[in-house]
Parts: C-alpha cells; structure tokens; sequence
C-alpha cells in the first residue's frame, strides 16, 4: 500500500494516547513539540510520563474519552484492545494511529526528526523502524547545519516578497533566489547578517525596478 506524505497540524488539537508504554512515550513527545493537548490513558504509565506537560488517566480506555479528539494513537501491547480503540475511533470520524499495525490506521508517523524549519521523515512502508531509525539518523548527519539557519534567516523574506511582488513569475524568481547556491554561498563566507542584506536588496531592486529581477522570464 502507497501511503500519501502530509505534515499534520496538530497545534493546540486535542490527542488521545491509549497505552502507557515506551512507544507512547516517544508519540507523546512528539505530539508535545508539535503543540497539541495530550491525554494520556493506560493502566499503567512509564515513569517518563512525569516529567511531561500532559493529562494522565490510569485506568481502563472508555468510549468517552474519544469525545472531542482530533487524533487517537493506539499503543498498548494488546492487539485487541488497539483493534477496540480503532474500531470505535474510525467509527467517530477521528483519525488513528496504530503503532502495532500502521497501515490498518489512518495516519503513519514516520521515524523524523526537526532542524529548526527542516523536518526529515522516512517511511519503510512498515517493513522496518529499525531501518526508518537508521535512514533517518543518515540524511540527519548529511543535512549539515547550513540549511535550517539559512532557512530560518530567509522566512521574514519571503513573506515580504509575497506582499510586495504582484508579479506571479518575477515572485517565483525571487523565491528560488532565497535559497539557492548564491544565497548559501553568502551564509557560508560572509554570515547571516550579509545574506540578510542581500535578501533586502534583491527585494527592494525588484520593487523598485520589476525587470531587474525578471531574468527567470521567458
């Protein structure tokens, strides 16, 4: 099965946990640096639980704590009672994650990892986490520390370019220059503050003068 690749917005959205185990540990930190509102119910919960900003239920799930959830993971060590929460989840119309059984659930988190802006996820289709993990923990090492501080430097940019180019086309132009191999050449040799003052330049040429920059037309 191809599963479509999405970054789901979770900000603030109430989540359901149902397991206390390590597994849900790492689904709640995750769902924890993404902003969203975390319960967590389980008979018994792993001690790492303690030192997170989340609700805590001990006890048995019910039906009633789907009320007003936007996303259920499914992480106990039982298959049935994760086929339970699934059933009565995907009949509510709330999406679900199950960590034993991935793709019979509506959402698959990937092994990621965040770099300020940049986030790195990879999918073996449910082969292996292992080989997720590993993948993972490769294109990591690779990525450098350029990219994200680039990224990041760029941002205010590319909203002023958005408010100010009317232009669809000289837009795009100036889009890809902030943060093609000119603009990382500058971060790399002369700093954040030099790429900063060109992003302002190429921005204030364009408005000033829309065919300066109007080299990407055809």
């Amino acid at each position: 099965m191809r599963h479509l690749p999405v970054m789901l917005n979770v900000d603030q959205r109430s989540c359901l946990i149902v397991g206390g185990g390590k597994v849900a540990v790492r689904r709640a930190g995750s769902l924890l640096e993404a902003g969203a509102c975390v319960t967590v119910v389980a008979t018994q919960l792993d001690p790492a639980f303690g030192d997170m900003d989340l609700k805590t239920h001990l006890r048995t799930f019910d039906e009633s704590d789907l009320q007003g959830v936007y996303l259920v993971i499914a992480a106990t060590d039982d298959l049935q009672i994760n086929r339970h929460v699934w059933e009565l989840a995907t009949k509510a119309g709330i999406l679900v994650n199950r960590v034993d059984e991935p793709q019979l659930g509506d959402v698959v988190i990937p092994a990621h990892a965040h770099h300020g802006p940049v986030t790195l996820a990879v999918y073996t289709g449910g082969i292996s986490a292992s080989a997720s993990a590993i993948l993972r923990r490769k294109f990591s090492d690779t990525l450098g520390p350029h990219w994200p501080i680039l990224l990041e430097v760029v941002a205010p940019f590319r909203i002023a370019i958005q408010q100010k180019v009317a232009d669809v086309q000289l837009r795009h132009t100036l889009l890809e220059k902030l943060t093609d191999t000119e603009a990382m050449r500058i971060l790399q040799c002369e700093g954040t503050e030099a790429l900063r003052v060109y992003c302002s330049l190429m921005i204030d040429q364009a408005v000033a003068d829309p065919e300066h920059q109007a080299e990407g037309k055809s």
